[in-house]
């Protein structure tokens, strides 16, 4: 059995910033200043020209648009807007964990989105 665990699946309470390596890189990630970046992990389907998706790996963020990268660019704000709300208010990030695997018919997306 693999127990290897894929970093990309499992965001750390920790943002990614110059002096921290970003998961499975072992050099530092190269970002002017201490610029935090999170992983947002979006599942997504499509029916009839309807997007829909939400983010796995945070809990209560979803969005619909009409092609997908008219959902992105709704989902990814939203995801942006509250991760800084937990990390401006010094708070744990409530991260699902494990991450859930995509159901029948959605594809992921894993986009870094820096604060």
């Amino acid at each position: 059995m693999n127990m290897e665990k894929n970093d990309d699946e499992v965001p750390s309470e920790r943002p990614v910033s110059p002096s921290t390596p970003a998961p499975g890189i072992s050099e530092p990630l190269v970002v002017p200043g201490d610029v935090p970046a999170f992983p947002c992990i979006i599942h997504l389907t499509s029916d009839g020209g309807v997007y829909r998706g939400r983010v796995a790996n945070l809990a209560g963020i979803e969005a619909v648009g009409n092609s997908e990268r008219e959902l992105l660019g709704k989902i990814v704000p939203l995801f942006k807007q509250t991760v800084a709300e937990f990390h401006q208010r010094g708070e744990s990030i409530p991260w699902v964990k494990p991450v859930p695997e995509p159901e029948n018919g959605e594809c992921k997306r894993f986009i870094p989105v820096h604060l």
